[in-house]
């Protein structure tokens, strides 16, 4: 968790280009990454991460392009496309901790973002909506973590220097 404070935190300085979302996975302490349009959705290290934007249509669409994620069959990997005003491209945040991102396949049934054995994003059956103390719904669990190109000046009595980003993600905090 010690990720996500990490990625939240603007602290002294200034903030660069535009404020995006990166969709955080704390099972792995991944981001979802896409290597091509055609390849499918994976986790992989957040600096590699694109920008995603989530409208108020609840559209997680890649920022800067009109390329959002949609849901397609169940047991099956999420998908890009340009088709994004269909029930399977938009993704309610549920369940009590919201970190479920559910859609509506065309046929009614819902389904949430998963990850598979492989680190593809997969989407199945929701797990866990109930109550049942038993079982474990962390494959299921994105985090939409607020996130920008950010530069953090800081000022030592002897030096100032300067951190990016891509650093902070890229590096152990014990090396920070």
């Amino acid at each position: 968790m010690k990720c996500i404070c990490v990625l939240q935190h603007a602290g002294p300085g200034i903030t660069k280009g535009n404020p995006y979302k990166l969709i955080y996975h704390p099972l792995t302490g991944l981001c979802v990454i896409r290597k091509t349009l055609l390849e499918p959705l994976t986790l992989g290290p957040c600096n590699l991460s694109d920008g995603w934007k989530y409208t108020p249509q609840k559209i997680l669409s890649v920022k800067g392009t009109y390329f959002c994620i949609h849901a397609e069959n169940e047991g099956m990997a999420a998908t890009l496309g340009i088709i994004c005003s269909d029930s399977n491209s938009r993704w309610e945040m549920i369940s009590d901790s919201k970190l479920h991102l559910s859609s509506k396949l065309s046929d009614g049934s819902d389904v949430c973002l998963d990850v598979d054995d492989n680190n593809i994003i997969v989407t199945k059956a929701c797990k866990c909506l109930s109550r049942d103390h038993t079982c474990d719904p962390s494959s299921q669990w994105f985090k939409l973590i607020d996130s920008g190109r950010r530069s953090i000046f800081t000022t030592s009595s002897s030096s100032s220097s300067m951190l990016n980003s891509s650093d902070l993600l890229s590096k152990p905090l014990s090396s920070i």
